[in-house]
């Protein structure tokens, strides 16, 4: 015998679950735009450890905006990514490889600006 059916209406399927495949989405475009910008980014000769550092801190970053809905995280990922987009695209003037890494920077920011990443950080309770 099937069980009766819930009086709200409710399928008792999780609704949360498809509002949260294009923030995973969004989420994993902007790690993999960071892992690109790290990649390519010249940190100088013998800093290898500091691609690995902001690598971290910027993986810490985007948990903290899907773990914890951080504004916090989201802004500074939002506001860094914009001023590195700026920088290299200056600098792309003299080094054409700059405008790759510009696009990357601009591929970590975008995502985070959509409207299922901000209702997700103002959602928070």
């Amino acid at each position: 015998m099937p069980p009766a059916p819930d009086p709200s209406g409710s399928t008792g399927v999780s609704e949360a679950a498809p509002r949260r495949r294009p923030l995973h989405a969004l989420l994993l475009v902007s790690a993999a735009c960071l892992a690109v910008q790290v990649v390519l980014t010249n940190y100088g000769e013998g800093n290898g450890g500091a691609a690995g550092g902001w690598f971290a801190i910027g993986c810490l970053l985007l948990v903290l905006v899907y773990r914890a809905s951080s504004r916090v995280a989201r802004g500074l990922i939002v506001v860094t990514a914009l001023v590195g987009a700026v920088l290299h695209g200056i600098a792309a003037v003299d080094n054409p490889p700059s405008v790759l890494v510009a696009l990357a920077f601009l591929g970590q920011a975008v995502p985070l600006s959509t409207g299922p990443v901000r209702e997700h950080v103002q959602s928070r309770v």
